[in-house]
């Protein structure tokens, strides 16, 4: 693992991450991967500067296996509803980003612009889906924590998780079947799955 400071924040970069990526940056023949990273760090960006906004320090950017993850100050003193805003400040910025780079693709057509806007618009999609490892999810649990106990909201959150992972899982398992080659819907689904119980009981 690797650490340095920005500022007073500590940023961890492991090893499972940056194998992940250089494998997949040397593999990537159609710039997928590029546009990929481009709109995650976007969608990252998006949640920094919303935390800056409203006051909340981040400690520790960590960059691991399973992507990434900011870590706030324990006692920053935040409310909820700052949660709630700080979640969809990443999906929103894929979405601002979509919206800047469509006038220019409708003007100006071109392969790698229309890879980025795909992908912020998917990246903003997907996270906004109320699943408890996602931004949807962590925004759901936040809002729910504002009028009812922590426990009940975590309860609500983790079973409203599985409304949307379900039906996803079997129509990966019926694409993979129909394919015999494409398990990327079903790998998606798994993916969630393994977050939600290795984040299970953390939220902010």
């Amino acid at each position: 693992m690797i650490t340095f400071t920005l500022g007073r924040c500590r940023v961890e970069l492991h090893f499972g991450f940056a194998a992940a990526a250089g494998l997949l940056l040397l593999a990537d023949r159609s710039g997928v991967c590029i546009s990929g990273a481009l709109a995650a760090l976007f969608h990252e960006t998006g949640h920094l500067l919303c935390m800056k906004a409203l006051g909340v320090p981040a400690v520790c950017v960590r960059l691991g296996v399973f992507g990434m993850e900011i870590l706030e100050e324990k006692r920053s003193g935040k409310s909820y509803f700052a949660d709630v805003l700080i979640a969809l400040a990443g999906p929103l910025a894929n979405m601002a980003a979509f919206l800047l780079l469509l006038p220019w693709q409708l003007l100006a057509p071109s392969a790698p612009v229309f890879r980025l806007l795909a992908v912020n618009a998917l990246l903003a999609a997907f996270h906004l889906l109320p699943v408890a490892p996602l931004d949807g999810g962590q925004a759901l649990y936040a809002a729910l924590c504002r009028r009812l106990p922590v426990s009940t909201a975590e309860k609500l959150t983790n079973a409203v998780s599985f409304l949307p992972l379900l039906p996803l899982g079997i129509l990966g398992f019926l694409v993979l079947l129909r394919s015999r080659y494409n398990f990327t819907l079903l790998l998606v689904s798994a993916y969630l799955m393994l977050l939600m119980l290795l984040k299970k009981g953390r939220y902010y």
